[in-house]
Order: C-alpha cells, then sequence, then structure tokens
C-alpha cells in the first residue's frame, strides 16, 4: 500500500485527498491509505507533545498584562477595582453569570478550554494568571 509522506504535511495532503476522493491508494478504490494517515498523526501527536513543553508556556508577565487588560475592558467591571491580586466577588462584585462570561473571555483571549470544575475554583484574578500561565495550549 503506498502511503503518504510523513509529517504534517503529509497529514495535510491526505486530509486534502480525503477530502476529495476517501484518500484512496493507488492500488485500490476500497482500501484507504490509513497507514500513511496514522504516520502523519503519530509525527503530528510527537510534535504537539514536543510543543507542549514548559519551554512553550507564555510569561507570567504577559498573561497578567494580558488578563489585567482583559478584566478592565469588561463592561461589568469597575476598571479601578482590577489588580493581580483582586478576589473576583469580593473585589470585582461578580456573580456567577459574570465569572463565567469572564472564564469565556479568557478562553477565547488564550485559545484554551477551561473545564468548568476548574473554573469553579478560581476564584481571584491571581489564580486565573497563574491557571493561564501554566496551562500548556495558552497563546
Amino acid at each position: 500500500m503506498q502511503g503518504v509522506g510523513g509529517g504534517i504535511g503529509g497529514l495535510r495532503r491526505c486530509w486534502a485527498q480525503w477530502s476529495r476522493a476517501g484518500c484512496l491508494n493507488s492500488s485500490s478504490k476500497r482500501g484507504a491509505t490509513v497507514l500513511g494517515f496514522m504516520g502523519g498523526a503519530r509525527v503530528f501527536s510527537q510534535s504537539a507533545a514536543a510543543a507542549s513543553s514548559p519551554s512553550s508556556l507564555l510569561e507570567k508577565e504577559e498573561v497578567t498584562s494580558r488578563i489585567i487588560h482583559l478584566l478592565k475592558s469588561t463592561p461589568f467591571i469597575d476598571p479601578s477595582k482590577v489588580s493581580p491580586t483582586a478576589s473576583f466577588k469580593n473585589d470585582l462584585q461578580l456573580d456567577m453569570l459574570d465569572n463565567v462570561e469572564v472564564m469565556m473571555a479568557v478562553e477565547e483571549e488564550f485559545a484554551v478550554d477551561i473545564p468548568d470544575t476548574e473554573a469553579n475554583k478560581i476564584s481571584t484574578a491571581a489564580h486565573l494568571i497563574d491557571y493561564i500561565s501554566t496551562h500548556p495550549q495558552a497563546k
């Protein structure tokens, strides 16, 4: 069976072929080039693991700056009360719905998904900064 090239380029080529013709190999119209696709996926997963190494984490100063800016630009938060140590409930007067909106804005800003179980534990700007600065997928 003829495989598709390795790496992300091979995965992209296989995806393009599959979306047009089912990613079929040259010798059989019924058999998909699964090995080529899986080989590309394996290489992709290895490169994704390398990309999430501690060296690719965002700097805490950058995360702090972006979160403070995000909080200050949120319409229902008083910008004068925002600080890196502000409590969402006591200092910023956020209720549960406001908390959800802030978490959604943070997810969008940093291209991450914060599970509800984790979001419920985050009660201060400092907790949020620590969570994002240690999140391997934060961008």
